[in-house]
């Protein structure tokens, strides 16, 4: 119902009075930064301070509101003194706000109140005889209640959103689309070619799909056939055994980023020096890694802007040059961005984290993490153990 506000924004108000809603601490301070000559009085629920002052300020019933007044919320009951102020025909946003020393306090609740549809998928082994496993799956959040529904039984990677259909990989069926209609096969993709990540380029209108056992991304048309395939490099192991782990990528405009374990194709070696790859779509040549000295990342994304990535092991979510903007105890693997909050998939973390001294507290819960960048708060929405694992997040 409001969101943050500032100091700045409350001088700029041409209110007629303004007004304090609660005594108290928060009142104090709010009155330090805004200054007794703009502020008319207070109000309070209490009975008991009714008619005394506070700050040299009367205090008053709330009644004494009137049209016009800026009433400023100076109380931890945000939720209930706004209802209250709803049934006066006071107007959220316009008539009253709350104190801007609350507005930790405000995310807090926001995340607490939050209402969210999402969908995520789970590569983990999908069991006839369980509702959980690999798949598709619906999250229907509402305040403090979520509920799950699998809607896909399978082996699922990448996901994304187009238009008002969620495209994503079965790794052993191909490329699926779900919509109001239900589930549909697109297309198959090559057999032992562990199809990862999918993104679509709405440039040239092509779909591609990271392949960790092909050490490539294939482009893909409409029609679902492949088109082209991007390598990652000439270098094979034996039997043509693959040496990058590719995993995610992102298709903007002429250019295709690929995450990677290994830039070099060492990670089976215990060298992660993993990467985002630059390709040119139009030659096809790999061009040079926008980002290296990554753990097992995944999820490269393009938000307000920005190229986001996921440094799963150390459980990073890095953007803004790549700086570490968030971390998180789970294998962070799954990355959305809906109305100024990040959802972030946590997997059961592997115990690499430990082995490599990068953590000294390894999560084994899976479910997803709702972040608030800004103030550095979130909130975590646990799934059964049995689903393990989540690849991809689509709001």
């Amino acid at each position: 119902m409001l969101g943050k506000t500032s100091f700045r924004e409350i001088h700029q108000r041409n209110a007629r009075r303004i007004i304090l809603f609660g005594s108290g601490n928060i009142a104090s301070k709010t009155i330090r930064k805004i200054g007794l000559d703009r502020i008319d009085c207070i109000v309070d629920n209490s009975e008991n301070l009714q008619g005394e002052k506070f700050e040299g300020l009367e205090i008053h019933h709330p009644n004494k509101v009137k049209s016009g007044d800026l009433v400023l919320i100076c109380s931890t009951a945000i939720v209930d003194i706004a209802e209250q102020l709803v049934s006066l025909d006071l107007i959220p946003g316009e008539d009253f706000l709350i104190s801007p020393i609350l507005n930790d306090l405000t995310a807090i609740s926001d995340l607490e109140q939050l209402e969210v549809v999402l969908y995520f998928t789970s590569g983990t082994v999908p069991l006839p005889d369980l509702p959980y496993g690999g798949g598709l799956y619906k999250c229907t959040v509402k305040g403090s209640e979520s509920s799950l529904e699998r809607l896909y039984r399978g082996p699922c990677y990448g996901a994304i959103r187009l238009e008002d259909s969620i495209y994503f990989v079965d790794t052993d069926k191909g490329i699926l689309r779900s919509d109001e209609n239900g589930i549909q096969h697109m297309g198959a993709l090559p057999k032992k070619s562990r199809a990862h990540g999918i993104s679509f380029n709405l440039s040239n209108e092509m779909f591609y799909v990271s392949c960790s056992y092909l050490d490539a991304v294939l482009e893909i048309d409409q029609d679902f056939k492949i088109k082209r395939s991007f390598s990652i490099s000439d270098r094979r192991g034996t039997g043509g055994e693959p040496m990058h782990h590719c995993n995610d990528n992102l298709a903007i405009e002429n250019s295709l980023y690929v995450s990677m374990f290994s830039s070099t194709g060492s990670w089976k070696r215990d060298v992660f020096d993993g990467c985002i790859a630059e390709f040119d779509l139009s030659t096809g040549k790999r061009l040079r890694d926008i980002c290296q000295g990554l753990y097992m990342p995944h999820n490269v994304k393009l938000f307000d802007g920005s190229i986001h990535v996921l440094d799963s092991l150390p459980g990073h979510l890095r953007f803004g040059n790549f700086s570490i903007q968030g971390t998180f105890p789970g294998f962070t693997r799954g990355l959305e961005y809906h109305s100024g909050l990040y959802f972030i998939g946590q997997s059961k973390n592997r115990n690499f984290s430990k082995v490599f001294g990068l953590s000294n507290n390894v999560a084994i819960d899976c479910g997803v993490t709702i972040f608030n960048p800004d103030l550095k708060v979130s909130r975590f929405i646990q799934f059964p153990n049995s689903i393990g694992e989540v690849h991809s997040i689509v709001i």
